[in-house]
């Protein structure tokens, strides 16, 4: 070293001071957090470039030729272990444990061991480290030698287990894509510093020849590595997720980490997250997805169920948790149409039992009744026109009867197909169909245009409007109202007549109850044809103190 005076010898022996200081105080707090993958090799790889630069410092401080070697001697087999460990972490971090077995680790640590023993006694063989010596440069000395062959055989062992490591951070970012880009990236820049500090160390630089690069560097480096593991969470799932859900999966799979937050997607979960979801909590973005959840879960309009799986490392430690979400969305369509199947067959067999229970009841009576009237007519020898009248009245409501039966098998099945209906139209329609004797009939409200089957809106007004001329009387007002709401279109039918007494309202809508003795089915067919439409019929007092109903939730067809 002919020119060491002006190579600032004091500021590298600091730095080489304060790189031990930081190895050794943040391997031990690696090695509080080792549970993390890859957190033990991280933690020894910062120990041991803490104590080669600490000890480095003191052969760098010492004026002793015999401290020098010591420290040397010290700092060798922690040199030796430096590219095992490297190596070993990568297979951690890559989530590679199955290539990390007793027998690799023996085989991958045999020849730097071999090594430092030829090291330790190179004075009996010249293999390495020869010519040793103390050279005094300025106002230091340093330790001077040259590289024996198995001085070069570690180094191209050293260089080779740090191209395989290199090798599988390169192969993870392939089997991960850009997810990590952040995280390898670090990685492979940290292991440039020791790299080319290793090589301006071998390589005689002129002035710098006898001063050794790497032991700050290698500090540099674990703290990279640190900082990959523990400050970004790299890993702490996703690349043993990686291996059981695989980008082409068209299921959602969500990778969530031991602490609860987001660490990997899919390309299919991503469709479904927002854009930062990675490394947000989980609670946070799916309230409802929880460790253990299976029933299904609504997102963006469609339907999952939940298969959870825990992460365990070698070790048995709970790294996280990987959900599948299976896309149920057919399913749940196919069973709600099931049981809405289910239900229309059970509303259709209680017409069903309505029906057999009026057949067998109220069509028998007033048979019976034609029948004891047609009997008597014939027995009696003059005045049998009020017999006969009878019959024809008892022969009347049992066409009522009837043609009310048919209607009302048939008003409660579901609507498959609607129209574009005027309503204002359809109504004036009906109203000029029925005998209305004296009865009137007002529009109000502006023509709306609506969806609907026409032929069972015409059944739903032509029974109001016979219910207003049955209850009313014949000379009734009818006022029909059109009105557009928020949720669609109201039409009401009201009346002057005598009205619905309000603890009547909730029951004259069902099934053979009457409040003038007629059939009790006409407005129990306006409600089964409004439910049939998804509309909503309820009975109210109109202005005039009469019968209003109101049917509400009519979709409109003219926006």
């Amino acid at each position: 070293m002919s020119d060491l005076g002006a190579l600032p010898v004091r500021a590298y022996l600091a730095a080489c001071l304060l790189a031990g200081i930081i190895g050794l105080w943040l391997g031990r707090v690696a090695w509080r957090d080792r549970d993390q993958p890859g957190g033990t090799e991280v933690a020894l790889y910062l120990l041991c470039g803490g104590g080669i630069s600490l000890l480095y410092a003191v052969r760098v401080a010492s004026a002793s030729e015999l401290v020098m070697v010591v420290t040397l001697n010290l700092a060798t087999p922690l040199v030796a272990a430096v590219p095992g460990i490297w190596t070993a972490f990568t297979l951690a971090f890559a989530g590679h444990d199955r290539w990390r077995t007793e027998h690799r680790i023996v085989a991958l640590a045999t020849p730097p061991f071999l090594w430092v023993l030829l090291a330790w006694s190179s004075a009996t063989h010249g293999l390495s480290r020869r010519s040793l010596a103390a050279v005094v440069e300025g106002p230091f000395s340093l330790l001077s030698f040259g590289l024996g062959l198995a001085d070069i055989g570690f180094v191209l062992y050293a260089y080779g287990l740090c191209v395989v490591g290199v090798l599988v951070v390169a192969d993870l970012y392939q089997r991960t894509g850009n997810r990590y880009r952040l995280q390898t990236f670090v990685i492979l820049l940290g292991t440039l510093f020791p790299f080319l500090a290793g090589i301006a160390t071998v390589v005689d630089l002129g002035s710098y020849a006898n001063l050794a690069w790497f032991p700050s560097a290698l500090v540099v480096h674990g703290v990279f590595l640190y900082g990959t593991v523990f400050w970004l969470g790299t890993l702490d799932a996703a690349v043993v997720a990686r291996d059981t859900a695989v980008e082409v999966m068209q299921d959602p799979v969500i990778v969530a980490g031991s602490d609860g937050r987001i660490r990997d997607l899919n390309p299919a979960a991503e469709e479904l997250l927002p854009p930062d979801a990675v490394g947000s909590s989980l609670s946070a973005v799916f309230p409802r997805l929880e460790v253990g959840v299976e029933h299904p879960i609504a997102i963006g309009g469609r339907q999952f169920d939940i298969q959870e799986d825990p992460i365990t490392d070698p070790r048995g430690t709970d790294r996280g948790h990987v959900f599948l979400l299976r896309d149920v969305t057919e399913r749940e369509r196919r069973q709600t149409e099931l049981e809405r199947r289910e239900a229309e067959l059970e509303r259709q067999n209680e017409r069903l039992e309505d029906f057999a229970g009026v057949v067998s009841h109220d069509l028998r009576n007033p048979l019976a009744a034609a029948t004891a009237a047609v009997e008597l007519a014939r027995h009696d020898d003059g005045e049998n026109d009020d017999a006969l009248d009878r019959a024809a009245n008892a022969h009347e409501r049992m066409d009522d009867l009837i043609e009310g039966l048919l209607s009302l098998a048939t008003a409660g099945r579901s609507v498959d197909s609607v129209d574009r209906v005027s309503l204002d139209a359809t109504v004036r329609r009906v109203w000029s169909r029925l005998e209305t004797a004296d009865a009137t009939l007002s529009v109000e409200g502006p023509d709306a245009t609506v969806f609907a089957d026409g032929d069972r809106l015409e059944q739903l007004l032509s029974n109001l409007f016979r219910n207003a001329t049955e209850h009313a009387g014949d000379d009734v007002a009818v006022r029909v109202e059109i009105e557009r709401r928020p949720d669609g279109v109201a039409l009401a039918v009201a009346d002057d007549g005598p009205g619905v007494p309000t603890e009547q309202r909730s029951e004259v809508t069902e099934r053979g109850v009457s409040l003038e003795g007629g059939t009790g089915l006409g407005l129990a067919i306006v409600v089964d044809i409004a439910e049939a439409h998804g509309w909503e019929l309820s009975v109210e007092e109109s202005e005039s103190g009469g019968a209003r109903f109101v049917v509400v939730g009519i979709e409109p067809a003219d926006g």
